[in-house]
């Protein structure tokens, strides 16, 4: 893995003292200043101190490097500019970590224009008694999250519920319950306006003890947004304890949401409940509109390297792109295939529609190309994608008779085991213009998120 390089800097990003209105507030819990009155020379001594402040625009809250301050930060109702946002960052040499026991870390709830840089969030642990989230943005907007690690939290990493406006950036999340990111809003809307997440890992965050009804343990997840991209992140060995069967995690995914773009991602390793559905690499799921999956890759993931899905209940899943994404090995437990296409039976009247799939590879040693389970479809189109079977596969289509519905154009299949023994290759007769011509393709011996772009170009196959 290709783990993010976090807090080498040293930190002093506001300006000291009370100049042009900006109030400044230090803590410092190893000073020896006999009064602490929060500025440089006479700092807080705990975060307790900063429960009595009335935050203004433009504060600047001010974080020892190097050790731990317990407890947590809530701002509330604060309306800052973008000429002076509230800020809660590091200082000195090294980061501040803020070990929050039970409990979220930060929360920013109702406010604007608050940045959060240059710190370390942590739990007591998902299954150790938090219940909490390491930072918590709640119905606010211009919100900033940069170069945070949170762990040891039993809901999510990072999370964003309602608002609008929020970059989250070079963060690492891991070892949470629910999810390492998640942005989450009302039900029935799309109404988290323009989102972004890039440059972040999200592993290992293993599922939530508490949540016995629904998934738990994903990577990066973004539902009831309008507007969102999920770029330049990585997922990996999520998922494996979500405590229950049925619906499960998936590394990068989406649902209710228009315009969500995933691209330039590697998500590889995830896993699955013992008894869990899903496990895959990234997903589509019920409620997706407009929106565009790209130069992914997806690598020996329990369930399929990407998921079309629509659930019961949700709203439309139309007018959709997968294009030049790359699936390795997936479907190890699930699917037994790249690619998985479901809809709940209860939805068949709001199916999988006018979506196109197209230029991709898929590479699978479990068995299939495509799965399907009840995938009704209208207007599901898959072209010009390659599919290759290795380890013995023989049958690129997969599942019941909704496999007829989707159409194909042109697709190129090679079965490795059928070339090998000088056999036919299998025909997949869904696809009259299908090629059935040996395919070399390259794998790649590292992954450089910086690179996947050009990795997966690398990677399409060419005719031999």
């Amino acid at each position: 893995m290709n783990k993010l390089l976090f807090f080498s800097i040293l930190l002093l990003t506001c300006v000291t003292g009370w100049a042009n209105g900006i109030r400044n507030f230090y803590v410092d819990s190893f000073s020896d200043s006999q009064v602490a009155d929060g500025s440089m020379e006479s700092p807080f001594k705990s975060l307790d101190a900063l429960k009595g402040v009335k935050f203004l625009p433009g504060d600047c809250i001010h974080l020892a490097g190097n050790q731990i301050l317990t407890g947590t930060i809530h701002v509330k109702g604060v309306k800052a500019t973008s000429e002076n946002p509230l800020t809660i960052t590091s200082y000195g040499t090294g980061v501040s970590h803020i070990y929050s026991v039970h409990s979220s870390a930060i929360v920013i709830d109702a406010c604007e224009n608050i940045h959060v840089k240059n710190v370390v969030v942590k739990g007591s642990g998902r299954k150790k008694g938090n219940t909490g989230t390491g930072i918590e943005v709640v119905n606010s907007r211009l919100i900033e999250v940069d170069r945070v690690e949170a762990s040891g939290y039993q809901m999510n990493g990072i999370g964003v519920t309602g608002g609008g406006d929020v970059r989250i950036t070079h963060s690492y999340v891991h070892d949470n319950g629910y999810n390492g990111i998640e942005v989450t809003g009302k039900w029935g809307t799309k109404s988290v306006h323009n989102i972004y997440i890039g440059h972040c890992v999200a592993e290992n965050n293993a599922g939530n003890p508490a949540i016995l009804d629904n998934h738990s343990g994903s990577g990066i997840l973004v539902g009831h947004a309008t507007n969102a991209t999920i770029e330049y992140c990585e997922a990996m060995g999520n998922g494996w304890d979500m405590p229950r069967s049925g619906n499960g995690p998936v590394g990068i995914w989406g649902y209710e949401s228009d315009r969500l773009t995933i691209q330039y991602c590697f998500s590889h390793d995830n896993k699955t409940s013992p008894e869990g559905l899903d496990g895959g690499g990234f997903d589509f799921d019920g409620g997706i509109t407009n929106s565009l999956m790209q130069y992914n890759l997806a690598m020996n993931n329990e369930g399929a390297g990407y998921g079309l899905f629509q659930f019961g209940g949700a709203t439309e899943w139309n007018n959709n792109i997968v294009r030049y994404n790359v699936s390795i090995n997936d479907g190890i437990k699930n699917s037994h295939a790249g690619i998985y296409v479901w809809c709940d039976p209860y939805n068949k009247d709001v199916p999988l529609c006018e979506t196109k799939v197209h230029d991709n590879l898929i590479i699978s040693n479990q068995g299939y190309s495509i799965s399907f389970n009840t995938g009704f479809s209208s207007g599901l189109e898959f072209a010009n994608n390659t599919f290759i079977l290795t380890n013995g596969g023989i049958e690129h289509l997969h599942g019941d008779e909704t496999k007829g519905m989707a159409i194909y154009k042109g697709n190129r299949f090679w079965s490795e085991t059928a070339g090998q023994k000088g056999e036919r290759q299998p025909r997949v007769p869904q696809d009259a213009t299908a090629n059935y011509e040996a395919v070399g393709y390259n794998l790649p011996v590292s992954v450089d998120i910086f690179r996947l772009k050009e990795i997966i170009t690398d990677m399409i196959p060419l005719t031999k």
